[in-house]
């Protein structure tokens, strides 16, 4: 009995370090995270779990442990983009493993740019399944804006694009509008309004205001992509075809490290349509035609010839 009950003992986790991080974490929420009511109450809940030890069972194993908080947390604060990660070698460096890992395959995924294609009726396909940095994917967007220039409507395809740069998505965005056009979205913390970012130099062709803009979008549209689409939407320059996006507005701020090579990613800014004073957080884009990802394309197809048909036969 006395061995079964030491070899008990040895097998329960010393959760110390775990727990001093939550405790920081909770910290980190509560300082930062753009919403300060869910900031208080998520930090309040947190240490109640930490005290609790209710994520004990994966104290043996770091990534798990962080896993299991990032889905604890995302649950709780109802904001898929806060993150736990563990990552000792890099703490205090800014940087994550995920990102370097998604940086460094994208020369294999295109540098986000998935497929340029002229369908019948001069109507261009661009798919689009990642946002990297500005610098990394000017050139592949370059290229794929002077392909799509000279059709008569565009297939906007952002479907399963995860995210990525805020610094890609603004010049994507004016793509599609006027220069000199006011703002098409506006940003916020907790402390008020944030400085209005300035209109990008767009290197590539302008696509205009006037031709047929279709975009489509699905739930694994999250983040940067969800931008586009809502604030065009948002204008009226765009329809979008699919199934509600993933959900994610707020915008993160720079990693926090905790002690024990932990870090957490807290939301610190909130955007916003200056045409509709919200956002696509939780609610995610809502499609103005709703469809099946095996139909979407054809139906935006199908729909731009009506709109130029439409227009050619206007006296």
């Amino acid at each position: 009995m006395i061995i079964a009950l030491l070899l008990a003992v040895q097998t329960i986790p010393d959760c110390a370090d775990e727990r001093i991080a939550m405790a920081q974490m909770a910290d980190a929420i509560e300082q930062r995270y753009v919403l300060e009511d869910k900031a208080l109450s998520a930090a309040s809940r947190l240490r109640e779990q930490s005290e609790a030890g209710q994520l004990d069972q994966h104290c043996d194993d770091p990534k798990a442990f962080a896993q299991k908080l990032t889905t604890y947390l995302r649950t709780q604060m109802e904001d898929d983009h806060v993150y736990v990660e563990y990552a000792p070698e890099s703490a205090g460096s800014g940087d994550n493993d995920w990102l370097e890992e998604w940086r460094a395959d994208a020369a294999g995924r295109g540098f986000g740019v998935k497929k340029v294609e002229r369908m019948d009726g001069n109507i261009a396909y661009l798919h689009l399944t990642d946002f990297y940095e500005l610098d990394m994917m000017r050139d592949s967007l370059a290229a794929a804006f002077q392909l799509v220039e000279s059709s008569d409507g565009l297939i906007l395809d952002l479907r399963n694009n995860p995210g990525g740069s805020p610094e890609t998505e603004w010049p994507v965005q004016w793509t599609f509008m006027k220069a000199g056009a006011p703002l098409p979205l506006r940003r916020e913390s907790r402390s008020g309004s944030l400085p209005d970012l300035e209109e990008p130099d767009i290197t590539w062709p302008r696509y205009g205001t006037d031709k047929p803009l279709i975009i489509l979008v699905n739930r694994r549209t999250f983040s940067a992509p969800e931008a586009v689409a809502y604030s065009l939407q948002a204008q009226g320059r765009a329809l979008v075809i699919g199934s509600a996006s993933g959900g994610g507005a707020n915008m993160l701020g720079d990693g926090v490290a905790v002690s024990g090579g932990w870090k957490i990613g807290v939301p610190e800014i909130r955007p916003y349509s200056p045409h509709t004073g919200k956002n696509w957080e939780r609610t995610g884009i809502v499609p103005d035609i709703v469809s099946e990802d095996s139909e979407a394309t054809a139906k935006a197809h199908d729909w731009i010839l009506g709109k130029l048909e439409s227009k050619r036969a206007a006296p």
